[in-house]
């Protein structure tokens, strides 16, 4: 028997398992494909693209020494991202620091990210934002007394994930704002 005819059986043979006779470097070029779709389809953290990687069953040596070169040369960057959709969060859907760490560490960024980019957020800002919607709510809140009124834009402003001191003083803002 032939080298060819050893490897069209050994083939064979692996044909039906996870196992096949692909060089390296075939593989490798595979999970690099992989890799930029995956980039070229949204901003991710490396955590969550190597999860999926490796959950298309590639090997992890590879997907981990793929992710590194990508770092290295700044096609995956996981601080300017989390800086990016932390900034989003805030300003487009309201979103305390909180619940900006939170939505972060859900996509999978690392704590040293998820720091970095809530310490970009405005104390003032986030007040500026509160105050907003608490007025917002309150205007459409009308018909009721003021301290029921106080009371429910509180809760709502809670669980959207502010402090106290910023649910107050943005409740006693807006009030004051109703009020003038």
């Amino acid at each position: 028997m032939d080298l060819g005819e050893l490897l069209k059986q050994a083939e064979e043979t692996v044909s039906g398992s996870n196992y096949s006779l692909r060089s390296v470097d075939s593989i490798e070029e595979e999970v690099r494909v992989a890799l930029l779709k995956m980039i070229e389809r949204g901003g991710k953290a490396s955590s969550a693209i190597r999860k999926q990687l490796i959950e298309k069953e590639y090997q992890a040596e590879i997907v981990d020494q793929l992710i590194s070169r990508f770092i290295e040369v700044g096609l995956i960057d996981d601080y300017a991202l989390a800086k990016q959709w932390a900034l989003t969060l805030s300003t487009r859907k309201a979103k305390s620091k909180t619940m900006v760490a939170m939505a972060l560490r859900e996509k999978g960024f690392s704590q040293d990210a998820i720091d970095e980019a809530i310490a970009e957020l405005d104390q003032d800002r986030e007040l500026e934002v509160a105050s907003a919607l608490a007025l917002a709510k309150m205007e459409r809140m009308s018909g009721i007394d003021s301290s029921t009124r106080e009371r429910r834009v509180a809760g709502f402003l809670s669980r959207k994930g502010y402090s106290s001191n910023v649910v107050w003083a943005a409740v006693r803002s807006a009030t004051q704002t109703l009020h003038n």
